[in-house]
């Protein structure tokens, strides 16, 4: 390699800053998790309201904690990004923990996550090509922490409001000491991604940040929604947390976060972001057609829980909420 990709082995004020927020933050502690689970008043509601929310959250979260990062960057570990990982890798598989045991007292179905011990072939050929090539590992790491700062930020929007609901169904603790924890690991998460990608954008050149543009905005899913068959479930949860779900809030949060990272000075990227999401809520109300028309032949009623349904809660932009500008945009 004719020199070493930007970031490494270099000294950096502000992802150092990040990073230590993220290693200072409390734990998650599933002996609380149990304690609280055990005690919900209202599990019927919570299983209405958000069930779906659950379970993807939960499947994504453990999913994500086996994709092999150092597979994807092979020199994670001569930069932040080790130190990153070794409390993020953690922090990810004690989610999912989590939220299984939350999601088995509500008795909601168990959702199949990816084999863990599998290596998506994507991340190796990025791994390859990033060892051949100094500009290749910049624009793999530029992709990777690019859209870590979306899906976290999804990811806090989505348990802030699950946390909202539990609160409105009365089980505030449940709110607190799961959501609330969730919603404050997402957001160190957010933030070290976040300062991360700006840092690395102010180093690389034109035309790998063009490249990095390039494959984002074509190619974008959130996560844990990049297969049609996983889409579905992620349109029901975008039913069950937004006012409109045909126009989430979350678009144009996700949305501005790659402006900033992604656009050239002055401008704004094609709506992708919107593109995608929308996607997916139009593969979940496919999904519901066929058993709509079913009860339908047959002169039954249509449950709610066929249809893909706006309901009033909404992602919400943390900036407007009683949260400080590290913890609510990650900045």
């Amino acid at each position: 390699m004719a020199r070493r990709p930007a970031l490494t082995h270099e000294d950096n004020v502000a992802i150092e800053r990040r990073l230590h927020a993220v290693h200072d933050k409390p734990r998650l502690a599933l002996d609380d998790i149990d304690r609280v689970v055990s005690t919900i008043r209202h599990p019927e509601e919570l299983r209405g309201r958000i069930g779906d929310p659950i379970r993807y959250s939960q499947r994504v979260e453990a999913e994500v904690a086996g994709l092999s990062i150092e597979t994807l960057l092979p020199y994670a570990t001569d930069d932040y990004d080790g130190r990153f990982l070794d409390v993020w890798v953690p922090d990810e598989r004690g989610h999912g923990e989590a939220l299984d045991r939350l999601a088995r007292v509500l008795e909601l179905p168990p959702e199949v996550p990816r084999d863990a011990s599998t290596v998506p072939a994507h991340n190796r050929i990025a791994g390859l090509l990033g060892r051949r090539s100094a500009h290749a590992y910049e624009i793999v790491s530029m992709m990777y922490h690019s859209i870590g700062a979306m899906n976290e930020r999804l990811a806090l929007g989505a348990y802030t409001e699950m946390g909202r609901v539990a609160e409105g169904v009365g089980d505030p603790e449940l709110a607190e000491v799961l959501f609330g924890h969730l919603r404050r690991d997402e957001s160190a998460h957010l933030g070290y991604y976040r300062t991360y990608a700006r840092q690395l954008r102010s180093r690389v050149t034109p035309w790998q940040l063009a490249i990095t543009r390039m494959l984002i905005v074509s190619a974008y899913a959130p996560v844990g929604a990049g297969d049609h068959k996983d889409k579905p479930l992620l349109g029901r949860v975008l039913a069950a947390l937004e006012d409109d779900p045909d126009h989430p809030d979350a678009g144009p949060l996700l949305q501005a976060i790659a402006d900033e990272l992604l656009a050239p000075p002055g401008t704004a990227l094609k709506p992708f972001v919107a593109r995608s999401l929308r996607r997916c809520l139009d593969a979940a109300r496919a999904e519901a057609a066929p058993r709509r028309r079913r009860r339908s032949r047959v002169g039954g009623p249509v449950s709610a829980s066929s249809s893909v349904p706006s309901v009033p809660v909404a992602f919400t932009a943390m900036n407007d909420g009683p949260f400080s500008p590290v913890e609510g945009r990650g900045e």
